[in-house]
């Protein structure tokens, strides 16, 4: 049986790593031998796809493809993302189950220094990875500032969860050279709008939020002061430990992206970085691409007084 297991190049830039199946005989990776097989795996590189995008791409009867795929799918080389109904039938998207596959002998290993960041979490890199470029942070951390802004004058006190941030992102970056966080009412002046942005805080103290917040598909209602979350079904939330983990594409240049972990108090902002960066594999897990929504509530579970944990309202 195939265990996952870290493949690193030490010459790559910023010492890059990708997980890849590992077994000690090729018999399990015999489905991805043969050309359609080879091909199938060398469409889904590129991301996920529907079988039916599979065969128009490789000019192949449906039929073909399917059976390719199920034997793909048997050997755990690719996986099911998820399932639709579409048109009366069941439509199922498939992934790479992993960054590649190899033959490993029974020889002696290398001695290499112990990697730190083996342990980090894939679908938190995965749902990460515009702002992760070749070992790099490409983007901008985004926090309210201290001082009184905006239409309500208002002062943040949220900008310290940004430090949680870079603690679970320097899992997959050098040190930056250029420094990435910027106070939101420095953004626009220094025309960085029109870049990745990751946006700590919610409108009532980050005027980027503000700005943001009617593109999102669960926004922040405006009614007494910012005092709810609207989810697309125009159900409200209303408790202080309710917040939002969003990614969307940069109104201001859409080939960025946007994305925003805030709250509608400072304990909510907290608990949505907590998510991130605490429970990456159970929000991200399914993540593969495009937009995507977290509706969560921050909760004490140790009894302390303070969050510490999240519940998940809603995945869109």
């Amino acid at each position: 049986m195939a265990k996952e297991k870290i493949l690193f190049d030490p010459k790559s830039k910023g010492s890059l790593v990708k997980r890849v199946l590992v077994s000690d005989r090729p018999d399990g990776f015999r489905p991805a031998s043969g050309r359609v097989g080879q091909k199938i795996l060398s469409l889904l590189s590129s991301g996920p796809k529907y079988p039916a995008e599979m065969a128009r791409a490789l000019d192949a009867h449906h039929q073909t493809v399917y059976y390719h795929i199920g034997r793909l799918e048997k050997a755990g080389l690719i996986s099911r993302v998820r399932s639709e109904q579409i048109r009366g039938g069941e439509a199922n998207l498939f992934a790479l189950a992993s960054d590649g596959y190899a033959v490993e002998f029974p020889v002696k290993g290398e001695q290499m220094p112990t990697l730190r960041s083996s342990s980090r979490s894939k679908a938190l890199g995965r749902f990460f990875r515009e702002f992760l470029v070749d070992g790099e942070f490409d983007g901008c951390i985004v926090v309210g500032s201290p001082l009184q802004h905006g239409e309500a004058g208002t002062q943040a006190r949220d900008g310290h969860y940004a430090v949680q941030l870079g603690f679970a992102l320097g899992q997959f970056v050098t040190l930056p050279s250029k420094f990435p966080v910027k106070l939101d009412v420095d953004l626009r002046a220094e025309k960085l709008m029109a870049s990745n942005l990751l946006i700590v805080g919610g409108p009532r103290t980050n005027v980027v939020a503000e700005e943001l917040n009617p593109h999102l598909k669960v926004r922040f209602s405006q009614g007494g002061f910012w005092g709810s979350i609207v989810d697309d079904g125009g159900k409200t939330y209303g408790s202080e430990f309710d917040c939002i983990v969003e990614k969307v594409k940069n109104p201001w240049d859409p080939s960025k992206t946007c994305i925003i972990a805030a709250g509608l108090t400072g304990a909510g902002t907290k608990a949505a970085i907590i998510g991130v960066c605490n429970f990456p594999d159970a929000l991200f897990q399914n993540y593969r691409a495009g937009d995507f929504v977290a509706l969560l509530r921050g909760i004490d579970r140790d009894g302390d007084g303070k969050v510490d944990s999240v519940d998940v309202l809603k995945l869109l």
